[in-house]
């Protein structure tokens, strides 16, 4: 049996039913509707990671940055922390004895080297000034010659190398002109005898250059490399140059020879 067509009562009673729900249904939904704003407002406002910049966010100010203050406490250098020492000054008496023992030392060693090889050279010479005079026999002066150039060439190489040495060392044995005291007199009284060698060591430079090239123009003959005439004819022009430089190292050298370097210890 089918269902009966509502009555008009029933109806009109339905319909008010459906109109008392809706106001209750649009409450409800207007309240979630709030509760959402008030909850999604509070969350703007205070959240703890904002994501700008707190000036970027309205009503917020941006946090006040401060400088630090500079340290009072005083610093220290590496020198203060560490106690590093200075260098103590040295005494300058001390300084020029020093100097000066340095200097006669490399100035002795030249002077003795010296003397070694011009000896040599002036018994040389002296042999060609007998064979030239009749003294002796060309056979007489070739037996003597051979004594004086024994080691000779290793003697000047000494010589050069000890003057090379004091010609680059940069002592000067000097003290202060109002020093006084028997140190400082014994520092003037080696920087005289200094000067004394150097004298005689200028001259012996002179003196041994062309005992040097007759040396060197024998070595050359002994290998073959000189003729007997050009030989000789060399050795003619050396004796004569000999003859006029050796005298000068020869009139100082005795001087040279005598001077001394006292110094305290």
């Amino acid at each position: 049996m089918g269902q009966q067509p509502q009555t008009r009562r029933a109806i009109k009673e339905q319909q008010r039913g459906r109109r008392g729900i809706l106001p209750v249904l649009i409450g409800v939904l207007a309240v979630v509707v709030l509760g959402a704003a008030v909850w999604f407002g509070k969350g703007l406002f205070t959240s703890a990671e904002p994501t700008g910049s707190p000036s970027a966010i309205p009503g917020v100010a941006a946090p006040l940055t401060t400088t630090p203050a500079p340290s009072t406490t005083p610093s220290t250098t590496p020198s203060e922390t560490t106690g590093a020492t200075e260098t103590p000054e040295v005494d300058p008496i001390v300084k020029a004895v020093a100097s000066c023992r340095a200097k006669w030392a490399l100035q002795s060693a030249a002077r003795a080297d010296a003397y070694r090889s011009l000896s040599q050279w002036d018994r040389h010479l002296k042999i060609m000034n007998d064979l030239q005079a009749g003294k002796l026999t060309l056979a007489e002066a070739k037996a003597a010659w051979p004594a004086t150039t024994e080691k000779a060439a290793d003697n000047i190489v000494a010589f050069r190398a000890a003057d090379r040495a004091l010609a680059a060392s940069k002592d000067a044995c000097a003290v202060a002109a109002g020093a006084t005291g028997v140190d400082a007199d014994a520092i003037r009284r080696c920087a005289a005898s200094l000067k004394a060698v150097g004298g005689v060591l200028a001259q012996a430079r002179v003196a041994i250059a062309p005992w040097e090239t007759h040396l060197k123009d024998q070595s050359h003959f002994k290998a073959g490399g000189m003729t007997p005439a050009a030989a000789e004819a060399a050795w003619r022009a050396l004796w004569q140059k000999g003859l006029a430089t050796l005298p000068g190292y020869q009139a100082v050298a005795p001087q040279g020879q005598s001077a001394a370097c006292t110094l305290p210890s």
